[in-house]
Parts: structure tokens; C-alpha cells; sequence
């Protein structure tokens, strides 16, 4: 273990005063970006309510007395509770602070790793030297990494462990096995999903191992039994607490629309998979909630090009014959993980916090790309040229969408999440009973604030809707919110404008509830001006306006 870290921190042995300046300077972006934005994203109040009731001794439950797997990440629940256990700590701001300091140690970790591999690489010439110390940068303005890692979300902790375990596989896992189970172990306990990135790491260390296979699949074998006896704690808790050793968040998500195109069959998802694709290729290193369409509030057109372009060549990059090991193994991990997120998709409610890690690979493969391609220019001024054009390139493209997306962000995060969402909580705290429940879809802060019983669209801590969208089925037009909210027959119900028409169109629901109160704050994108319909803004636009529904009978 003591050899195996040694390794991964070799930047660390003799550092070169550039690295750490570098180091620092991306070290500092993610605090800064917190400070800035003050972002604490909605799914983190989700699981905080399991760590805060965690730490009260009401038991990890989000709704008092119903035990729900309501929690992707192991990890994100627990370590808050422990902060708010040890601190006695009243709301989430404290915790809240010390697992973004977690989160950070994890990129910090991830980052030195890569760049010790950059170090240590084939043929480590001055420029591959310098493109690894430059990385910690690029990797520090993908937004979505650090966005999710800085707002209570998991991504610190996943890149955290997936950085290192591809690091040991291209310095050889054979002689990092144990180590190599660690960080798989890491993995699963920060999203259960995880088992992808082990296969895909696997599958590019077995496809690109310059040696024979047979001694790998072994070493492979023996960190899954590391992975498998480390996790086998929280499986069994999980069983027997919950029922299942399967999040409930998972199965809420599946099926939520039927994405299969008419006209075919067993073929249906292979063709919707190839529609979906390109999307899912621009959203790898896309802005926070990039709709990909035009108009005020939209990212520009030139953007969209570019993402689709820079991360088909990411992903493709792995079948370029070339020496460029290390870019050619982080590029098949980028295209199983995108293969994977096609999947998705398809199967369940895309969302942007699970990219960071397609991301921060795809950033591996561009870096180790541009280096390769400028060792092969003939003379020292134009190579190192060529170099850092390529870089500047790559720099001013993540660049372009951290700075842009700063505003909005906190723009989402001052006067929507933390200012409309948390008056809506506690507005419904005041007026809501004890035995009332609330339907709505935006969980996190309005069941924090309120602490009602929440049952929430699509039921990621609610068995009952679940049951009644699949009772209802998946339809192709619209997710079934409406039929949900008929058949559940709430006390409250939290609608969006798109929602409340749903509900004029029914004729239960426009005959059953009364409309009790209205928050609206679209007054406070026209006070922007133009800067209300900048780049990003149009992530705010559909939270403005809140319509809180009471039943009548």
C-alpha cells in the first residue's frame, strides 16, 4: 500500500516549484467557486435529511419511520452525518463545509495522480511534463466537476477514486492489486454504479497491456474479492435495513418515459441509443443543464460545435494507432462510460452530476493527445508552438464555460434554491399538519425547509409513486406527473407553470385543490437587463414561478 501510494504521489518526491504553483491555482478555483456561488445543489438536501436524521437518532431515513433507500451515495450520507454528529450542528452549513473540504482532497488526489503519470509516462518529454503539470487547471475548469463536487454531490469523491485506479492501471496493477481493490471499494461506496468505471478500466488495461493478459486477469480478480469484502458491509446493512441492496433512487429513475421509436422491436432501444448519442457526446464537457437549443439565455451555437467535436475525438482517439498509451486507455474508458450514459438516457431522467467522470477522462485523453501530437512536429519552436496552441485551445474552451456559468449559478443558487425554494419550505411548514403530505418533483430544499412527508416525482423516497407510475406505465409524449398526482391524492401539491396546466386539464385536480399560494420571481430576471439573458440563464427560467395547491376535501 505504502509502494503503491509512493507512486501515485511521485510528483510529490522532487516537486518542481511550477507544479505546485499550478497545483495551487486549481487547488484555489474550486474554493473560490464555492465562495462565489455559495452553491449547495438540490439532491444534496435530499441526503442530508438522511444525515441530519442519521445524526438526530432517528436512523438513516428521510421520512421518520420509513426506511426508503433514498440515497445514491453511500459516502455523501454518511460523512455529513458524522460532521453534523460531531458538531451538533443546527442546518447543513457546517457539514456542508467540511465534505466540500473532503470533496477537494479527493480532486487534489486525482489530479496528482494523472500528473504522475504524465511524469512518468512514455518518453516523458519537457512537453508531456508540462501539459501533466497544466492538467490540474484544465481538469479544475470542467464545471461540472467541480460544480458537483463543491455543492454537496459526489463527483469529489468518485474522480477521488477513479483517477488513481486508472493511474495504477497504466503503472501496472499487477503490482498495485491491492490498492487497486481499495479505490474499487471507493468507487461502489460513492455511487453504485461504479462497477461500470471498474469494467471499463479493466477492459483498457486487458485491450492496451503491452504484456501477457493472463496476470492481469488474476490481479483484476483478487482486487475485485478486496472490492467485494469492503463493500460487503454496507450490502448486508442495506438488506437487511432497507429490504434491498439496490438504491431506491435507481429504480425510480427507470423507465420514466418510453423512448422507443415506432416500428421496431427488439431493435427499439439500439435505435433510440443512436439518436440520443450525439446529445449525450455534447453534454461530456457541457455547460450545468445545456439544453442544446437557441435563444436568450442559451449557450451559443459555436459551443454546441465545439463540445460535439472535441468529445467525438476523445472518444475516438483510442483506436488512432499510436504510442500514446495512457491517452489511448483514458479514451476507451470515455467511450465505455458514454456508452454507458447512452444507456441511461434511454433507461432513466438524464442528469448532469452523473458526467463528471466522462468528463474528467475525456479531459485525460485531450491532454495526453495534444502532447503526443506535438512531440511528432519537427523543431523545438515549433513543437512547443504547436503545444501551446493546442493547450490555449483547450484552456479557453473549459475556460469559457466555468466563467460563463458563474453568474447563473449563483444567480440559481441566491434568489431560486436558497431564496423561492426555502421560502416555499417554510411557508409549507407553517401551514402544512403533521400527518399532511406534499407532492412535488424539486425535493431537496422544500423538503429540507418544510420537513413534511414529501412524496416526490418520480419517488426517489417514495415506494408509492413508484408503484403507480408503474401501474400507469411509461407513455412517449410527457412524464406522468399529472396521472401520478391523480391517483396519489395528495394534501399538497408544489407546481411549476407546465405543472399547474397539467392540472387544469384535469378534472380531479382542478376540482380538488385550491391554489394557496404563488411564488413568483421572474421580477428578478428583468431587473438583470441583458445580463438576465446571458449565456446559462435559461438553466432559471422554468423556476420563476411556484403555485402551492391545497386539497379541498
Amino acid at each position: 500500500m505504502r509502494f503503491s501510494l509512493r507512486e501515485l504521489l511521485s510528483p510529490f518526491e522532487r516537486p518542481s516549484p511550477i507544479f505546485l504553483g499550478l497545483l495551487c491555482l486549481a487547488a484555489a478555483m474550486p474554493v473560490l467557486f464555492a465562495l462565489y456561488t455559495r452553491l449547495a445543489w438540490e439532491d444534496f438536501l435530499i441526503t442530508y435529511r438522511y444525515s441530519e436524521n442519521l445524526a438526530r437518532g432517528h436512523g438513516l431515513v428521510y421520512n421518520v419511520g420509513e426506511r426508503v433507500y433514498g440515497f445514491t451515495s453511500p459516502l455523501n450520507a454518511l460523512l455529513p452525518a458524522l460532521f453534523a454528529a460531531v458538531l451538533s450542528a443546527k442546518d447543513f452549513v457546517l457539514p456542508l463545509w467540511l465534505f466540500r473540504a473532503v470533496s477537494l482532497a479527493g480532486l487534489l488526489f486525482a489530479w496528482v495522480s494523472i500528473v504522475g503519470v504524465f511524469a512518468r509516462g512514455e518518453g516523458a518529454s519537457r512537453i508531456r511534463i508540462i501539459t501533466g503539470f497544466l492538467f490540474p487547471v484544465i481538469a479544475a475548469l470542467d464545471i461540472k466537476s467541480t460544480a458537483f463536487a463543491m455543492s454537496g454531490q459526489e463527483a469529489g469523491l468518485v474522480i477521488g477514486f477513479l483517477a488513481p485506479a486508472f493511474a495504477i492501471a497504466i503503472l501496472g496493477w499487477e503490482r498495485h492489486r491491492i490498492l487497486g481493490g481499495v479505490f474499487w471499494a471507493g468507487l461502489l461506496y460513492s455511487r453504485p454504479d461504479a462497477f461500470v468505471y471498474m469494467a471499463a478500466i479493466a477492459l483498457a488495461a486487458l485491450v492496451f497491456e503491452p504484456g501477457p493478459r493472463k496476470p492481469l486477469v488474476a490481479a483484476f480478480a483478487q482486487s475485485a474479492l478486496i472490492c467485494g469484502l469492503l463493500y460487503l458491509p454496507w450490502f448486508l446493512f442495506t438488506w437487511r435495513y432497507y429490504g434491498s441492496p439496490i438504491p431506491h433512487t435507481v429504480i425510480a429513475k427507470h423507465n420514466l418515459v418510453d423512448y422507443a421509436p415506432e416500428g421496431y422491436r427488439l431493435t427499439g432501444a439500439i435505435v433510440a441509443g443512436f439518436a440520443s448519442a450525439p446529445n449525450v457526446i455534447s453534454w461530456a464537457l457541457s455547460p450545468i443543464y445545456d439544453t442544446l437549443k437557441s435563444g436568450p439565455g442559451s449557450w451559443p451555437s459555436w459551443l454546441h460545435d465545439a463540445e460535439l467535436l472535441v468529445e467525438l475525438f476523445a472518444v475516438l482517439y483510442w483506436i488512432v494507432p499510436s504510442r500514446d498509451r495512457m491517452g489511448r486507455m483514458a479514451s476507451l474508458v470515455s467511450l465505455v462510460l458514454l456508452g454507458y450514459l447512452t444507456y441511461t438516457d434511454l433507461a432513466s431522467q438524464q442528469c448532469p452530476w452523473y458526467f463528471p467522470p466522462l468528463g474528467f477522462m475525456s479531459l485525460v485523453t485531450l491532454a495526453s493527445a495534444i502532447a503526443t501530437i506535438a512531440e511528432k512536429i519537427v523543431g523545438v519552436a515549433l513543437r512547443c508552438a504547436c503545444a501551446a496552441a493546442m493547450v490555449s485551445g483547450l484552456l479557453f474552451f473549459v475556460g469559457f464555460i466555468f466563467f460563463s456559468s458563474l453568474a447563473p449559478i449563483r444567480f440559481k443558487e441566491t434568489v431560486i434554491d436558497g431564496g423561492q425554494r426555502r421560502q416555499i419550505g417554510m411557508w409549507l411548514k407553517r401551514h402544512a399538519g403533521p400527518n399532511e403530505t406534499v407532492y412535488l418533483e424539486p425535493l431537496g430544499y422544500i423538503g429540507y425547509y418544510s420537513g413534511c412527508r414529501m412524496a416526490d416525482w418520480p419517488g426517489l423516497v417514495s415506494p408509492e409513486v413508484v408503484k403507480i407510475r408503474n401501474k400507469i406505465g411509461p407513455t412517449k409524449a410527457y412524464f406522468t406527473w399529472r396521472e401520478v398526482a391523480e391517483a396519489l391524492k395528495p394534501s399538497w401539491i408544489v407546481a411549476r407553470p407546465n405543472e399547474s396546466f397539467y392540472m387544469q386539464q384535469s378534472d380531479f385536480l382542478s376540482q380538488h385543490y385550491e391554489l394557496m399560494a404563488v411564488f413568483d420571481d421572474r421580477s428578478a430576471v428583468d431587473q438583470l437587463g441583458a445580463k438576465g439573458k446571458a449565456p446559462g440563464m435559461h438553466m432559471v427560467y422554468s423556476e420563476l414561478t411556484f403555485g402551492v395547491y391545497h386539497r379541498t376535501d
